[in-house]
């Protein structure tokens, strides 16, 4: 299997190596993965961490996505009650009182559904704990249900208050006719009703330089037609000519693949809700790319009342340039 020698990486030091976005010279020429996902996540890992730390409960909750949040809320809960309800039924059949467990589905179900009630705090009445063990069970509950139900509001309120960026970009990238040549396009919308304002947008070139005395991977600013919008109600796209200034002249697909390029776009915005800075970010990898394509479309004509609307299902719809 072939290694990677980590010494032989040489540190950065000329200003091309300084446009590395933070990844590196060891993270960004060892890794054999892209640098940025297309969801925007990072390829690197963190281990040695103890494992509270690793796994950062707090901030998986936060930024995980809402079906696996309320799977996760749901498996909590339900697996809160049947814990207590495991350790009522160890104290008996007569340490729970009231209807027969026959009409309830058993032993173990009457004790899961009084449960249920001393965690929610509902208190029916109709089933009551007897006896100190059951008595002490039914105690730590109710404390452990305030603490899970608090610590889950504040994680719902706190993930429908966090303000992030919802901005969809284009699945491919187009190398389409612009002015007199080409220019590298990437098109994005914003999902959302609410406004962004000052949008700047960042476009890096990242490619492996096989020249070097070590192969090492360089990034480059990619300039653009438009760097930054005030505002962002519907859709923009980025556009970087490519002239003979560009990283990009003269480069076709396979080239780009044998440099194993990727394209890294940046966003930085301010929600005008929240007044806050927010980010958004994706890749492209050659593959990513069309070539001799260009975007359709997609604003529909001006309804009734003369207001411009996009149809944000068609935003990765190209079309051959003849």
């Amino acid at each position: 299997m072939e290694t990677m020698n980590f010494a032989a990486i040489p540190t950065p030091r000329g200003p091309e190596e300084k446009g590395d976005l933070g990844f590196g010279a060891v993270v960004s020429t060892a890794s054999r993965k892209r640098l940025l996902n297309a969801d925007g996540s990072f390829n690197v890992r963190r281990v040695g961490l103890p494992w509270a730390e690793a796994v950062s409960l707090y901030h998986t909750a936060l930024t995980a996505r809402w079906p696996a949040f309320l799977g996760w809320v749901v498996t909590i809960y339900f697996g809160i009650n049947v814990l207590f309800a495991a350790l009522f039924s160890l104290c008996g059949d007569g340490a729970i009182s009231g209807p027969g467990f026959a009409a309830m589905g058993g032993v173990f179900a009457r004790a899961f559904f009084f449960s249920v009630e001393t965690f929610a705090t509902i208190g029916y009445g109709n089933i009551t704990p007897v006896g100190m063990p059951a008595h002490l069970i039914m105690t730590f509950e109710a404390l452990v249900g305030v603490l899970a139900q608090a610590l889950i509001t504040g994680l719902f309120f706190a993930r429908f208050a966090r303000p992030t960026a919802a901005i969809t970009f284009s699945r491919r990238a187009v190398i389409a006719p612009f002015r007199d040549g080409q220019a590298l396009m990437i098109r994005m919308a914003n999902r959302r009703k609410n406004e962004l304002i000052e949008l700047k947008a960042s476009l890096s070139l990242s490619y492996i330089d096989a020249t070097a005395a070590v192969p090492v991977r360089r990034f480059r600013a990619l300039t653009l037609d438009r760097a930054e919008v005030t505002f962002f109600p519907l859709a923009w796209t980025i556009v970087h000519p490519i002239t003979p200034a560009s990283p990009l002249w003269g480069l076709d697909h396979a080239a780009l693949h044998e440099k194993d390029a990727e394209v890294l776009l940046l966003l930085t915005g301010t929600d005008d809700t929240f007044a806050t800075t927010v980010h958004a970010r994706t890749s492209y990898k050659p593959d990513d790319l069309t070539w001799q394509a260009k975007f359709t479309n997609i604003f529909n004509p001006p309804d009734e009342a003369g207001v411009m609307s996009l149809d944000i299902s068609r935003l990765d719809e190209t079309q051959p340039v003849a």
